[in-house]
């Protein structure tokens, strides 16, 4: 009376087996999800610290240690390192599944300079790392976040007088980056890293400077949507904006799509400068004007960062652009614009404000 149960596993044994076929050698069940994806995605320009643009102050040679020095001052005081833990902070609340960074720099240093015998671009000393430490700071809030393109833009040195004597010079290097951080789970493929033929000159201590700039692509698919995403910081100055406007929109005519262009555009509705309409012409549209609300101003507080207001955002000009069929902005949002997003010293996270958007995808 007892061997009944003992044997009914035996006796059962066969149709277990026979379900596992039928999911498998049985019956093949190769679907694969259908519909939209919803995807996530940040523009955010991290901030090199000073603004770069007053080295054009120095008329002469002998003027650019002490205006250097002023600069790296301000850089070491808007203190990178800190700032790297508030903007990690954003990328753990939104979890975007792509980040366009913009201005990511990398401080170099040499002492003594060799700046006016050679003037040569050699600093090798790393002081700021812009990228490593953002990296890292994600890495402590356990986030996975890796480089899938980077274009390195401008490279320049110059000497800078630290120590006040004009006799005892440093030369400090900085080397500017855009970025594409791909969350862990996102594939990407097909990166591009290009700089624009087109870039500012300026003047600086009776020599001209270029200011070079690019952009990054990569293919990326996310949970079976696939879609081209591209970042770029494009020139503020004129003629500058308008030429690398014209370029990226020649060079996005051979991406596929659906496409997202992001970036810190330094342009915007109403800008003075043309490269908004450029893309608008283009038949791009600005994901802000169909999924956002308000202002969505994103530029910008003081160059110290020490601003006790949010007067300073008074323009968007760190934008999203989209383009192509089976893609729709559902929600977009601006961060670190509130005070409540500074460090615990009261430095803004950087002198922009970044822009979140998610798009409807199809499969």
């Amino acid at each position: 009376m007892n061997s009944s149960p003992r044997r009914r596993p035996h006796l059962l044994l066969p149709l277990f087996t026979c379900s596992a076929l039928l999911v498998s050698a049985c019956g093949k069940d190769d679907s694969k999800p259908t519909g939209p994806v919803d995807v996530t995605v940040m523009t955010r320009n991290v901030y090199l610290g000073a603004n770069i643009f007053l080295l054009s102050q120095a008329k002469t040679r002998q003027e650019v240690p002490s205006v250097a020095a002023q600069l790296y001052a301000t850089v070491q005081a808007t203190n990178f390192p800190e700032r790297a833990g508030a903007l990690a902070a954003e990328i753990e609340a939104k979890k975007p599944a792509l980040v366009g960074l913009q201005e990511v720099s990398l401080y170099r240093t040499q002492h003594p300079s060799d700046f006016f015998s050679n003037g040569a671009v050699n600093a090798l000393v790393d002081s700021y790392d812009f990228l490593g430490l953002l990296q890292a700071k994600l890495r402590e809030r356990g986030l996975d976040y890796r480089v899938a393109a980077r274009v390195k833009n401008g490279d320049a040195e110059l000497p800078a007088a630290l120590s006040g004597n004009p006799s005892d010079l440093t030369d400090i290097r900085l080397t500017d980056y855009d970025v594409i951080l791909a969350r862990g789970d996102v594939q990407t493929s097909e990166a591009v890293e290009q700089n624009y033929v087109h870039n500012a000159q300026v003047a600086v201590g009776g020599s001209t400077v270029t200011f070079t700039r690019g952009f990054t692509k990569v293919d990326a698919e996310v949970d079976g949507a696939k879609f081209t995403f591209v970042n770029s910081h494009l020139e503020g100055l004129m003629p500058a904006n308008e030429e690398q406007a014209h370029e990226l929109v020649g060079i996005l005519e051979g991406f596929r799509q659906p496409l997202i262009l992001v970036g810190d555009l330094n342009t915007g509705p109403g800008s003075s400068t043309p490269a908004y309409g450029i893309f608008s012409e283009a038949g791009y549209t600005d994901a802000w004007t169909v999924a956002g609300s308000g202002s969505g101003f994103t530029c910008c507080v003081g160059e110290k960062l020490l601003d006790t207001n949010t007067s300073g955002f008074d323009e968007r000009i760190d934008l999203m652009f989209y383009a192509g069929d089976g893609l729709q902005p559902v929600s977009a949002e601006v961060v670190g614009d509130e005070l409540g997003d500074r460090t615990p010293s009261g430095l803004w996270p950087s002198d922009h404000a970044g822009t979140v958007v998610t798009f409807r995808i199809n499969r």
